[in-house]
């Protein structure tokens, strides 16, 4: 389930992102510093997502079976890390008056909670503690969810944001799709150890080399 690290990247995309707003007479908008931050520091960590899911289908993750614990540590530490600093204005507090007084806010904080979720029900899953083959539905689900809502969304973002959205919503409809089909057919190896890393590398890059 390497690629559910995609999913959760993918949704930060949309919870570390503030809007811009633009100003009278179609001056430029200025890039938010911690935006910026947020996006290219995720995009680092689905690059290295992408390197453990790689490891996990080497020869190495027969001798160490720890291996397969890996990707979700970066995953988990990203939802903690933007549930106190996906916003600026909230680092202050994140008593609900404060996160409820802005939307936006809100959602944020509810991705980095799905986030974190799916980071912890993946690591029990290859623990097995949860076997129940729903789960697996519950997070292919997840990750189509997640690049249908890059695609349409919407609120008060420049047109590069949004061809930037368009492409990594793009991206995790892909991953998902190929994670379901390397889960049909397991014989089509190709797919776990070379799609679905390839596509987690490509969406980590295009998140560090995002720009508002």
């Amino acid at each position: 389930m390497q690629t559910l690290a995609f999913f959760l990247l993918t949704l930060q995309t949309m919870a570390i992102h503030h809007d811009m707003q633009g100003m009278a007479g179609g001056t430029p908008q200025i890039a938010d510093e911690l935006s910026l931050f947020n996006h290219h520091f995720a995009g680092w960590l689905l690059v290295l997502t992408g390197g453990f899911a790689c490891l996990e289908e080497s020869p190495l993750q027969q001798e160490r079976r720890w291996v397969r614990y890996l990707w979700p540590a970066p995953l988990i530490f990203l939802a903690f890390y933007l549930l106190l600093r996906s916003d600026s204005e909230y680092l202050r507090s994140l008593a609900p008056s404060h996160i409820l007084a802005s939307p936006e806010a809100t959602q944020h904080k509810l991705a980095a909670l799905l986030a974190l979720g799916i980071g912890i029900i993946e690591l029990l899953r290859r623990a097995g503690k949860i076997e129940h083959l729903g789960w697996s539905y519950i997070l292919y689900a997840g990750m189509v969810a997640g690049g249908l809502f890059l695609l349409f969304h919407g609120e008060h973002h420049s047109d590069a944001v949004h061809q930037q959205h368009l492409v990594m919503g793009l991206t995790a409809i892909a991953i998902g799709a190929a994670k379901a089909l390397g889960d049909l057919f397991p014989k089509q190896g190709w797919l776990r150890f070379a799609a679905l890393p390839g596509l987690l590398i490509a969406l980590g890059t295009e998140l560090v080399r995002y720009w508002e």
